[in-house]
């Protein structure tokens, strides 16, 4: 009875959305946080579809999230042509780590990218051509692409193979603060412009909302309050480090666009906060005295 319940929360959660954006499309109305939507949208998708269908399934569909943002970094980074090999091996590091996620194989999974990805990735950089210069550069670069936006977001899959509320819940939180975020940014009190401010007023709601899904999520009110704080330092954190690799980049705010740095700002959130939350849960989780 639980589980038919939650299969339906998850999948109105999925429609309220999906309907809300066909009628934003439809009567071309303008929202504060369009792009946003899209990705929210797109990880209600495989949630609904881990539920519904097979994770198996739903899996993919983050793959396929990983590669549009591994494609939009490459787009944006100073790179050599010679560096295609390395850049071909990134883009085979997304299903290199996804199957192991499917099989559950976390002992491989976690050394996917951070062992292997980062051994191969020199050694793929350095078949392209005889040029010499730039070779360190370019390992750094395809390295750090892969680890943010392959590694990182990979474990908002793994999260969700373990449980889906597990996922949802960090999704929901990370939503709230960066729309907090967005928000306090945008007012002209520049009280509120300060990052840790922003930070520290999301908290009560993160804590409030975290216990609130402790209802599907099943972990205990202690660790809710720690992961509703520890959620929101986390974003910022994301943030305040992808922006700084923004600016490098060129990459200006007021002209995000696909492909222009609009992928990579809608999830930087998510990349401290995806791995951090993974590996606290699963350690807790664990331990059959805590959970």
């Amino acid at each position: 009875m639980f589980s038919d319940i939650s299969t339906a929360v998850i999948i109105l959660i999925f429609l309220t959305l999906s309907l809300f954006l066909l009628l934003k499309k439809i009567f071309k109305f303008s929202f504060a946080y369009d792009s946003y939507l899209n990705y929210l949208w797109t990880f209600s998708l495989i949630f609904a579809v881990s539920e519904v269908v097979s994770f198996e399934i739903a899996i993919w569909i983050l793959a396929f999230l990983c590669f549009v943002a591994l494609r939009e970094y490459f787009s944006l980074v100073d790179i050599r042509l010679q560096d295609r090999w390395g850049i071909w091996g990134a883009y085979l590091s997304i299903p290199f780590m996804i199957i192991f996620i499917q099989l559950d194989f976390y002992g491989m999974f976690i050394i996917s990218i951070p062992v292997y990805g980062f051994l191969v990735i020199p050694f793929l950089v350095t078949l392209g051509g005889k040029e010499v210069k730039g070779t360190l550069l370019s390992v750094g670069i395809i390295d750090l692409g892969i680890f943010l936006l392959v590694y990182c977001i990979g474990h908002i899959g793994y999260l969700s193979l373990f449980s889906t509320w597990w996922a949802i819940m960090l999704i929901a939180n990370v939503a709230v603060c960066d729309s907090l975020a967005t928000l306090m940014r945008n007012w002209k009190n520049h009280r509120w412009s300060n990052a840790s401010t922003r930070c520290f007023v999301s908290i009560p709601i993160t804590v409030s909302l975290t216990l609130v899904l402790s209802y599907w999520t099943g972990i205990p009110w202690f660790h809710c309050t720690i992961l509703g704080i520890l959620i929101p330092v986390l974003a910022a954190i994301g943030r305040h480090t992808i922006r700084y690799i923004e600016k490098d980049l060129g990459i200006s705010r007021d002209l995000l666009r696909p492909g222009r740095g609009q992928v990579l700002d809608n999830l930087r959130s998510f990349l401290y906060a995806a791995p951090v939350v993974f590996h606290y849960l699963r350690f807790f989780s664990m331990r059959s005295d805590v959970f």
